[in-house]
């Protein structure tokens, strides 16, 4: 499967220290950093009261992360926390082949080895604005507000299968409000939710964190930690193979009938 690249360059050092006692350092990038989220919030709030407004630009998104911490936290999970395999996914919900593979695979992978009881597989996802797509800050934070309300997996799927409906839309706000209503949310709540911004600072944590495990392209998972290399592979049954072999290692027993295909 084809990734899609970054395209932001390296990213600039966040909250740094001054090591001679001199203060003037930290206040700028503090000043720094409370000015580019002033920023990220007015084009989030701007344009309408309540309504869904214009995402912060690709730079002013880099500014926030470049003056966040990564935070392993953020991410979404999905299964029991007693799983004994943890498959990490990093995803651009703009992006093409995060479509692809969440259409399918992971779908498909989800169904079997993570929603049952006793499923062996907890998924988590990160969001990892790749800087490219001038609509994915927005969906990711749709996602994040329909979580509010218990329906941010449902909201997820749709906004993977409607993708080419508001992914390039220069006013994608009338599709994710559509979206909302789709899978029975509130949408006083959920428009109070996107107008605030309430979770610009996760998505950045989330990205921030997927820079420090050194991802560069979407999707990009981990399983247990260790990088899944999906490139000239088949992603469910390559994955599949691989959730199979960790089980059937010393100490993780093996699947018998539970999570086939």
């Amino acid at each position: 499967m084809a990734h899609s690249t970054k395209t932001h360059g390296k990213q600039p050092q966040g909250r740094q220290t001054q090591s001679d006692g001199r203060g003037g350092g930290r206040v700028f990038y503090l000043l720094g950093g409370l000015i580019v989220v002033a920023g990220v919030a007015w084009f989030l709030v701007a344009r309408g009261g309540g309504s869904i407004a214009e995402s912060p630009t690709p730079a002013e998104f880099e500014g926030l992360a470049a003056t966040t911490e990564a935070d392993r936290s953020v991410g979404i999970t999905m299964g029991s926390e007693s799983a004994p395999i943890e498959i990490m996914e990093f995803a651009d919900y703009s992006c093409p082949h995060c479509a692809e593979f969440t259409g399918f695979a992971g779908k498909l992978l989800r169904q079997n080895y993570v929603e049952p009881a006793d499923g062996p597989v907890r998924w988590v996802l990160y969001d990892f604005v790749l800087g490219g797509f001038p609509n994915t800050i927005p969906a990711a934070m749709a996602a994040r507000c329909a979580g509010e309300q218990g329906a941010y997996w449902p909201m997820h799927d749709l906004l993977f299968s409607r993708q080419r409906r508001w992914q390039t839309n220069p006013s994608p706000g009338g599709e994710f409000l559509e979206m909302a209503d789709d899978v029975g949310l509130d949408s006083g709540s959920f428009k109070a939710c996107m107008s605030e911004g309430r979770y610009i600072d996760q998505i950045a944590a989330a990205r921030r964190y997927g820079d420090q495990l050194g991802v560069s392209s979407t999707p990009t998972l981990f399983l247990n930690g260790k990088l899944i290399a999906l490139a000239g592979n088949e992603p469910y049954s390559y994955i599949e193979n691989l959730i199979q072999a960790e089980l059937a290692s010393p100490g993780k027993g093996t699947t018998g009938d539970d999570g086939g295909s």
